[in-house]
């Protein structure tokens, strides 16, 4: 007999899985940064198509709790501010807030601003992409519209 589809997952699957990350997409967003830095000096983050949150709990591991735990870290304003947004919703992660909704839709996009006290976001990370249907012409569009969304968070925030 033949082996389980779930055997056959690659490394970073079990490793994920060994480490408490949600998905195995936490290690791209780990790569970056060791390769570019991109968590330095960064206080409020903005994850797009956060779900099932593996990037919000990079960051939140990375730059919410290592700030929450050290020593003269009593002001809570201090603490870096993460806004995570999707249609669906998530379980809890600490030091993230949890935004449901259309990111395509600029009321979306108000609300996290208002997280932020009207402050611009240092960092905007995004790891989605549509369900494929199959048609090449419809798909293509809705990449390109989720690609344009994106866009428009980046123009907001700069």
């Amino acid at each position: 007999m033949g082996k389980a589809s779930r055997d056959k997952r690659d490394i970073y699957y079990r490793k994920a899985k060994e480490e408490g990350w949600r998905a195995r997409s936490a290690f791209k967003l780990l790569q970056i940064d060791e390769e570019f830095n991109i968590f330095e000096g960064v206080k409020r983050i903005v994850d797009l198509c956060a779900a099932p949150g593996s990037w919000s709990q990079v960051l939140s591991r990375k730059l919410y709790l290592p700030g929450k735990l050290s020593p003269g870290s009593s002001d809570k304003n201090d603490l870096p501010l993460i806004v995570a947004i999707d249609l669906q919703p998530m379980a809890p992660i600490e030091g993230v807030i949890q935004v449901q909704g259309d990111i395509t839709n600029a009321r979306t996009a108000e609300v996290v601003i208002r997280h932020f006290d009207g402050c611009k976001a240092d960092l905007v990370v995004c790891d989605g992409a549509p369900d494929v249907t199959g048609l090449h012409d419809m798909d293509e569009f809705v990449q390109s519209q989720l690609i344009l969304a994106n866009g428009s968070y980046l123009v907001m925030q700069i």
